[in-house]
């Protein structure tokens, strides 16, 4: 490269040129010499900063910009570049501020008017405010029509809105402009899965995967594809494909429990599976459980409890398991008067109508099994109402109940009825156990089996569903003498 060593000005206005032609490297050495001659001009330090920010290094770039502004607070252009600096870091209200520097000095700056608009809508969109992020968006694209990844984004904040033909409309537009763009391609097919058009989604998953063989997102969602298509084992694998791909993937890993599930291939319902059951349950819960389908599940535990727990009187601390709204809470809070009254659930919706009945000392969100492992709180009565039905084998619970309870205290719980042996999972994701398997598994947790009670759980299809309550009792250091009648059946 011939240059004027002299001249400071040929070697802006070649870098300049350089710049334009995307030859950043070049334009970049051509401000570095420049500098060394004229360094403190803000021309010659916006313009690298900029040749910096075309080779992507972002945060030589902002330093650059930061550097120029320092010196010179008043130069637009710098400001707009120092935007798209932070745009280009993700750090979109911190862009959206250097470009009302920028339009406060120079209102007609159309660039920092233009890029503005799509920061803002992505500042919108990553808080997940998702109306006024494609509101936004929308206004952005009508500044620039070209703006391939604005339109994706806001077909996105569409999609989260559940407006999915609008989103199917963004998408289709990208795709037009780019047949190729995996994030639309994919989008666009999660959209059609939304609107319960399974096949068309497979289809799009499918083109999506032979243009990006290890996409695992679209991976995933082929997977809840065919899981809408019952067509689980396929679901499975494409679960797996998801997971080989990226092995810490929460969403696939809880998706790929549902397919097991669905094919009877685990021994409880996965946490992710009742986690969005009840989340979407909950606002209507009490009212079709208890008038709905008469459950009485709460009802049943209070009534043994005063049958088997000498002297049943407050102050009791008690733990309900699989809380949800607080059914069981209402009908034992009276005796954790002076003690404490204490819940587990998996649903934060369930979580926060408990919390609103103001019964509970404590509520922690998780999943029972865990929770129970980690406890260090002691209790003396331990309840679950409609909570074991959701489980199939119960060594693992019964084995985690025993360690937060207190010597001689009692765990009550209800569940479906199985004649014969064993356990089954039954057509509608529940659970039902034998009181042969019962006693069982209570044998080998070492825990006492206190008392049995047949009872109906609830109605199904105008039928009762026949169940058990039953008491069991961790033992005493002096193992307890139990009323007349333990350990046998009670009949009501």
């Amino acid at each position: 490269m011939s240059l004027d060593g002299n001249s400071w000005t040929v070697l802006f206005s070649r870098g300049v040129a350089l710049l334009h032609m995307g030859r950043g490297a070049e334009a970049l050495e051509c401000f570095e010499h420049a500098s060394f001659l004229d360094g403190g001009r803000v021309e010659l330090l916006s313009a690298r900063a900029t040749a910096l920010l075309s080779l992507n290094r972002l945060d030589e770039a902002l330093a650059g910009f930061d550097d120029a502004l320092g010196r010179y607070p008043g130069h637009a252009a710098s400001w707009c570049n120092r935007g798209n600096v932070l745009v280009s870091l993700r750090r979109f209200q911190e862009a959206v501020a250097s470009y009302d520097r920028a339009l406060a000095i120079q209102p007609d700056l159309i660039e920092a008017t233009h890029n503005r608009k799509y920061a803002l809508g992505m500042s919108y969109f990553e808080r997940g405010r998702f109306e006024e992020a494609q509101y936004v968006l929308d206004e952005a694209l009508r500044l620039n029509p070209h703006l391939l990844d604005g339109i994706c984004i806001r077909g996105i904040a569409l999609l989260r809105l559940k407006r999915h033909q609008e989103a199917i409309a963004c998408f289709d537009r990208a795709l037009a402009a780019n047949p190729g763009f995996i994030e639309a391609l994919s989008n666009r097919a999660t959209a059609y899965l939304e609107s319960n058009r399974a096949e068309e989604a497979l289809a799009g998953f499918d083109e999506t995967l032979k243009l990006d063989p290890v996409h695992a997102v679209s991976w995933n969602n082929r997977g809840n594809a065919l899981m809408a298509l019952k067509r689980h084992e396929d679901a499975l694998a494409s679960y797996e494909r998801a997971l080989a791909i990226q092995p810490t993937f929460p969403e696939a890993q809880d998706n790929r429990d549902n397919a097991l599930f669905a094919l009877r291939r685990l021994s409880r319902c996965p946490p992710a599976f009742m986690r969005a059951l009840f989340d979407d349950y909950c606002p209507y819960y009490d009212a079709a459980m208890v008038e709905g389908l008469n459950y009485r599940g709460h009802i049943h535990l209070r009534d043994l409890a005063e049958s088997v727990i000498p002297g049943l009187r407050a102050p009791r601390r008690i733990l309900d398991l699989g809380s949800g709204t607080g059914l069981v809470g209402e009908v034992f809070k009276d005796l954790a008067q002076g003690g404490r009254l204490d819940g587990i659930d998996l649903s934060p919706r369930m979580i926060e109508a408990a919390r609103a009945r103001g019964i509970y000392d404590d509520l922690v969100l998780g999943d029972l099994e865990t929770v129970l492992l980690q406890s260090n709180r002691i209790y003396d009565l331990i309840l679950a109402a409609d909570t074991i039905v959701y489980f199939g084998d119960l060594g693992p619970v019964f084995g985690r109940v025993v360690q937060p309870l207190e010597p001689g205290g009692f765990f009550i719980f209800a569940v479906e009825a199985l004649p014969g042996e064993g356990w089954e999972q039954m057509p509608t994701n529940r659970f039902r156990h034998s009181e042969a398997y019962l006693r069982g598994k209570a044998a080998q947790a070492q825990l006492d089996f206190v008392a049995i009670v047949n009872c109906a759980i609830r109605r199904e299809f105008n039928d009762p569903v026949a169940g058990f309550a039953v008491a069991l009792q961790k033992p005493s250091s002096a193992r307890p003498v139990h009323p007349a009648g333990a350990n046998r059946p009670l009949r009501r």
